[in-house]
């Protein structure tokens, strides 16, 4: 009888201690999962606190400077890691949302397809969005909110719609600046054309300064990017120039921000904007993105 009983006890030990060690693997499992889920976090959390300073420091250094050229990108260095930060007009790209199927195709072709491949890739956006659909006379030109464009990333849904296309549209295209696209030459900076003169004439910072309007004036938009060293994704946004005579948010006065936010900080994977048929016309050598 005793030794039954110390048999039991035996078990029901070897049991719990079964049980201690699984519930120890998986409270350490559970431990090491939340450690990797927060270290992801805070790099994270890193790159768009980064990534929002350098987008504040080019944009204060447009508002500095007082020049309307395209800059060339900056290299800055914060917090030990290298970023490359890229302004660029987002006026005068080609309108997603706005164009005619008509003028979109012809903006397509301007970009190096052919005919065949801007007018199919035209008559894809334009039967996506609701708005001038194929075979339509082109005067329709109602916007269906639902299936609008409202942000380059949505070219990915549409049906049809040629990956090479796609790509050149998420460099050149827009979904908030209206307007006509009057071809790349306002949207590239040609470097060493014309330095802007500092307080003694020379150049600012001693840098060469492209000629490219960069479209600085009251209502016009502009796209900052950046890109850090090591990193698949890049952060986009874009803002509209409310004009001069505001002063910065949070500067102690009721003064607004001379920046209005259209698009913040959107994470894009880095190379989905390259645009092969440019390039090879050697169009986007100033790295405007």
């Amino acid at each position: 009888m005793g030794s039954s009983r110390d048999g039991y006890a035996l078990l029901l030990v070897l049991f719990l201690l079964a049980m201690a060690t699984a519930v120890g693997l998986v409270v350490m499992g559970n431990g090491l999962s939340a450690r990797k889920l927060a270290r992801v976090a805070s790099i994270a959390a890193g790159q768009d606190q980064r990534a929002a300073a350098a987008t504040w420091m080019a944009l204060d250094a447009l508002l500095t400077q007082g020049d309307a050229d395209i800059p060339p990108p900056r290299r800055l260095v914060l917090d030990g890691q290298a970023l490359t930060v890229t302004v660029a007009p987002e006026t005068g790209r080609i309108d997603l949302n706005g164009l005619s199927r008509k003028a979109l195709a012809q903006a397509i072709h301007t970009l190096g397809f052919s005919e065949g491949q801007a007018l199919k890739a035209a008559d894809a956006i334009a039967a996506w969005r609701g708005m001038d659909p194929p075979g339509a006379s082109g005067l329709d030109l109602t916007i269906d909110p639902v299936r609008a464009l409202w942000s380059l990333e949505d070219l990915d849904a549409v049906p049809g719609l040629d990956p090479d296309v796609a790509a050149c549209l998420r460099r050149w295209g827009t979904v908030y600046a209206r307007g006509p696209f009057h071809g790349l030459a306002p949207l590239v900076r040609r470097p060493g054309a014309k330095p802007a003169a500092g307080p003694a004439g020379g150049p600012v910072g001693g840098e060469e300064r492209g000629e490219g309007p960069l479209g600085l004036v009251a209502g016009g938009m502009v796209r900052v990017t950046v890109a850090e060293e090591g990193r698949p994704q890049v952060r986009r946004s874009v803002l509209l120039y409310r004009g001069v005579g505001r002063q910065a948010a949070g500067s102690g006065t009721d003064a607004e921000s001379p920046w209005l936010t259209l698009e913040w900080q959107r994470p894009v994977l880095a190379g989905r904007d390259a645009c092969a048929v440019t390039d090879r016309m050697g169009t986007d050598r100033g790295g405007v993105p």
